[in-house]
């Protein structure tokens, strides 16, 4: 019997360590090497509304060096941006700082594993949530 609660009190706690909205609840690789990849955007929604990527790609290269690159396209216009990246303190968000700038960007991590992100912020008053694929 006390094996029985041990388990269940284990288990119970392993459910629980989830940081992220979305998952995942438990995992061996560190949050650092999850979000350290290249990401591709694949889906946007905003305010719970599916926004369509026609003529628009974007992909951020995340490095382990807590540098960060962006490139996005939108109509064959394209655009860059480099920076720094870190956690908040309790790694519930990703915050960036653009090179040559002094604000800080922040979005609301609600998945990170591996092979995907998703990322939550506010834009005029819009909840965006912007889901990327790991390569």
């Amino acid at each position: 019997m006390k094996k029985f609660l041990v388990l269940t009190i284990l288990a119970l706690a392993v459910v629980s360590c989830g940081k992220y909205d979305e998952g995942p609840g438990f995992s061996l690789i560190s949050k650092k090497n999850r979000i350290t990849n290249t990401w591709t955007l694949n889906a946007r929604t905003s305010n719970g509304q599916s926004i369509s990527l026609t003529n628009y790609t974007a992909q951020i290269i995340i490095n382990e060096d807590e540098k960060y690159n962006t490139t996005a396209s939108y109509l064959g216009l394209q655009f860059n941006e480099n920076g720094t990246w870190k956690f908040s303190s309790d790694k519930s968000e990703l915050l960036t700082m653009q090179t040559g700038f002094s604000n800080t960007d922040s979005w609301e991590i609600i998945r990170l594993t591996k092979d995907e992100l998703k990322l939550k912020y506010i834009s005029g008053g819009d909840t965006i949530v912007d889901t990327f694929i790991g390569q």
